[in-house]
């Protein structure tokens, strides 16, 4: 016989029931397939094969396995079938024991092995994380682009700085003097002091030169996103996508003791761990552009009508 995983999460169990007749007699054709779900004890399983046998008496079913030193242990028939598979998984294999009188059957069933039982979920995983590939790929480019754009923003804000000194330098010392470069100087910082206070009311932080370059790159990395068509809500979904799948293969790898491959989950999990951050300060960054934009607008009639009037 022979134990295998099913996409659904259920476990297929084929079974030569001609092998299992206590009276000689054969059932003819191919291989009995039963469906079971982890959490179904293995008395339902037995229920099965007893309905499907046909047999005349009331035959008993066991199910042994043995440890890797050869130790046979006889399992309830309470015992649920996920709990069974884990210990049988060891030895990769149990026993179906047909008992009536002094008759018996046995019958061998090979356990699924981690890379058959974690097909699916593999395939599923290999495809979300093509995907995920590529949209971090364009990702990395629009980041890096638009934190050059606002850098290239900071160092011509410096150069208006400097230009803003050296007319403001010129006029006092060589052309207008003092006495006319005072007031101006006063009303051009007074005026720095409304545009921070604007700044505040439109954005809701303090003024401050990390918060201008960060919202630099968020407007840029926004429009970046928006003009390329990479859409961080899918690439969110496709992480929560991965990191669930990687945790149901986990807790498989730890019925079979694969090592390696909780090693590989540990690390991936935590750089998905760091995506998903990203992903929540990129989504707050968003709604503050958007309340920004909505603050901005909503402000626009009112001005309109004061300037009418």
């Amino acid at each position: 016989g022979k134990l295998s995983p099913t996409s659904s999460h259920l476990f297929k169990l084929i079974l030569p029931l001609d092998r299992l007749q206590l009276d000689g007699k054969t059932v003819g054709g191919p291989p009995t397939v039963f469906l079971v779900h982890p959490s179904q004890p293995l008395s339902h399983i037995s229920r099965l094969i007893i309905s499907s046998l046909g047999a005349s008496g009331t035959p008993t079913i066991s199910f042994t396995s043995a440890t890797p030193r050869g130790r046979q242990l006889q399992w309830s028939e309470s015992t649920d079938v996920g709990d069974f598979i884990r210990d049988a998984a060891r030895t990769r294999q149990f026993e179906l024991k047909v008992k009536e009188g002094a008759v018996e059957k046995c019958l061998p069933v090979e356990v699924p092995s981690f890379a058959d039982r974690t097909r699916f979920l593999r395939r599923g995983l290999e495809a979300v994380e093509k995907e995920l590939k590529g949209m971090e790929e364009l990702k990395r480019q629009c980041d890096m682009e638009a934190h050059r754009g606002a850098r290239r923003m900071a160092v011509g804000g410096l150069a208006m700085l400097v230009a803003y000194w050296g007319t403001v330098a010129r006029l006092t010392f060589w052309d207008l003097g003092w006495d006319t470069m005072e007031p101006v100087t006063y009303l051009s910082g007074l005026s720095m002091v409304i545009l921070g206070y604007l700044w505040f009311l439109y954005q809701g932080r303090e003024v401050s030169y990390s918060s201008a370059f960060d919202r630099s790159v968020s407007t840029r990395r926004q429009a970046l996103y928006k003009a390329r068509g990479l859409d961080i809500d899918r690439w969110a979904d496709l992480i929560t996508e991965a990191k669930s799948l990687r945790k149901e293969i986990r807790k498989i790898a730890e019925d079979y003791d694969e090592r390696r491959w909780q090693e590989r989950t540990e690390e991936r999990e935590r750089a998905e761990g760091q995506a998903q951050k990203e992903v929540k300060e990129i989504k707050r960054a968003s709604r503050e552009t958007e309340n920004g934009s909505g603050t901005a607008s909503s402000q626009s009639p009112s001005s309109a009508r004061d300037t009418g009037a």
